[in-house]
């Protein structure tokens, strides 16, 4: 299926900020039919600058890393639609929205970074199933054809090739579940954010080595993999920050 990236990643985005608008994890209910109060609110607008954030963040990213051809494209920076994001720069540039319409409001950037936990859980969803139908991130070659359903790339060509997406589509749904039976359960304020991007950015790391689109190498290392690994790591010094602050 061509295009399907786009759709998947609107339709992810507006559930994502419909949950932010409906769902209020303080009282634990999802009653989509419960009218939005002022916290809702506040909950979509860090929803929308987180959104805005990450979409610059990711092609800033992307641009950054092939500054080569940009250079001599100026015109295609800013062109959306012939493709080209960094779900990196995206995470954060998406931190970077928050904490500026956190600021905005006079509101708890941990609370409102729990709030879109479960939201970036369900972007990664449909990031990772868009992948899946337009056949971007593809695994590396299989000898065995046994799971080639399970996978695609960007070629229509039917080499044999390790499911990265499914796998990475069950890795996001997996999170999303966990993140969902969490908010039943006391935490400190900023635990579930942190092990969001610990989830994603762990999911990509691994997934990384299973990977065989063509990445830029820094030592010999796909960028992907460095960018999972700092994301896992910034995603588990959040989760230990909030905990310790909990503590005091």
């Amino acid at each position: 299926m061509d295009r399907a990236y786009p759709l998947l990643f609107t339709l992810g985005s507006l559930a994502g900020l419909a949950w932010l608008l409906f769902v209020d994890p303080r009282r634990r209910t999802r009653d989509a039919r419960r009218d939005p109060d002022a916290a809702a609110v506040v909950r979509l607008d860090a929803g929308l600058a987180a959104l805005a954030g990450g979409l610059i963040g990711a092609r800033l990213a992307y641009v950054a890393v092939h500054a080569s051809y940009f250079s001599t494209h100026l015109d295609q920076v800013i062109r959306y639609s012939s493709g080209g994001l960094s779900w990196v720069g995206g995470a954060l540039g998406a931190l970077a929205g928050l904490l500026a319409a956190a600021a905005l409001h006079h509101s708890s950037p941990w609370l409102l970074a729990d709030a879109l936990a479960i939201p970036a859980a369900v972007l990664a969803m449909a990031a990772w199933s868009g992948c899946l139908l337009d056949g971007c991130a593809f695994g590396r070659p299989l000898a065995s054809s046994a799971l080639a359903a399970l996978g695609s790339d960007f070629y229509a060509s039917r080499i044999p090739r390790w499911p990265t997406q499914f796998v990475g589509l069950l890795a996001a749904a997996a999170l999303a579940l966990g993140l969902l039976l969490l908010e039943a359960r006391s935490h400190p304020a900023g635990w579930p954010a942190g092990a969001a991007l610990l989830g994603l950015g762990a999911t990509a790391l691994a997934l990384s080595f299973t990977r065989g689109d063509p990445v830029p190498l820094v030592a010999d290392i796909r960028l992907d993999a460095l960018g999972g690994g700092f994301i896992a790591v910034l995603g588990a010094g959040l989760a230990r920050l909030s905990r310790r602050a909990a503590e005091r």
